[in-house]
């Protein structure tokens, strides 16, 4: 399978923050949903994709080159507005043609009236979920073949939300296009990537396939004693609250077979961040 970014052995330290090793692939057309905690490393990571931040070591490969010519194929939205905000849509417009060749004006006008957003209207004018709308609508419009979402539907309420994933499944539906998407709102992940990738203090736990990972996980809740009987090499993390034990188990439907007294219920992203991230490793 074709790679839109390989990631090998990457290093990036902030002081006792540290990315050591990472090594991670973005298959070309495809969506790659990016989970983690805040501070477990998801935007040092996609800065260092983007060149924004320099590798203390390691190579990144975009679109199978090492140097930053393939920059221009990148669209980015971080979770803070970049853009100038004295400018109107209009003038970002105007702005965004003289620095992209491929800039598709009527795309980005079609966005910003999909997005219910006047082309008169200044950036300081807009709510904090309009500007990000407006850097999606111009991340949508320079012909990027990888775009780069970084908590880009933060502000976002949740009929924008719902047109916003709309507008990213229209976009993929070219096979030349691939997306990275980080998100804390997993249900947008659930919906619409292909791959999950779980960074965890700086280092990736989990890389599969979204509905592998919905169909195989799995929680089961009960008595201490009753949850362990199931067998420690089956069990992924132990959460233990006040009078319970909830544990996160990697194939759900074996668990069921071989103890169908238990409930085993299906697992979230959410259940799974939680209890990786606020559970003890079996």
């Amino acid at each position: 399978m074709e790679n839109a970014v390989e990631v090998r052995g990457l290093r990036k330290s902030y002081g006792d923050y540290e990315i050591n090793g990472l090594d991670l692939d973005i298959p070309a057309g495809y969506i790659v949903g990016l989970i983690g905690e805040n501070g477990a490393g998801k935007t040092t990571l996609i800065k260092c994709i983007t060149g924004a931040n320099h590798c203390d070591s390691g190579i990144i490969r975009v679109f199978g080159s090492s140097d930053r010519t393939v920059l221009g194929k990148i669209g980015v939205v971080f979770d803070e507005c970049c853009l100038h905000k004295m400018m109107s849509g209009k003038q970002i417009g105007n702005l965004m043609a003289d620095l992209y060749p491929e800039w598709d004006q009527s795309r980005y006008e079609f966005l910003m009236e999909k997005f219910g957003i006047s082309l008169d209207k200044k950036v300081h004018e807009l709510s904090r979920g309009m500007s990000m709308k407006i850097q999606v609508a111009v991340e949508l419009s320079h012909g990027a073949d990888l775009v780069i979402l970084d908590e880009a539907t933060a502000g976002m309420d949740p009929a924008s939300r719902d047109e916003f994933l709309d507008i990213v499944m229209e976009y993929m539906q070219d096979d030349r296009h691939s997306m990275l998407m980080s998100s804390h709102i997993t249900s947008d992940l659930e919906r619409v990537a292909d791959y999950i990738v779980f960074l965890h203090r700086g280092r990736i736990i989990m890389s599969e396939p979204k509905d592998e990972i919905l169909d195989r996980y799995g929680v089961v809740k009960g008595g201490e004693a009753q949850v362990l009987a199931i067998g420690r090499e089956n069990i992924v993390s132990l959460r233990r609250e006040s009078y319970s034990v909830s544990a996160l188990v990697r194939d759900r439907h074996a668990v069921k077979e071989a103890f169908p007294e238990l409930t085993v219920d299906t697992a979230s992203l959410d259940d799974i961040m939680v209890l990786i991230v606020r559970g003890d490793a079996a």
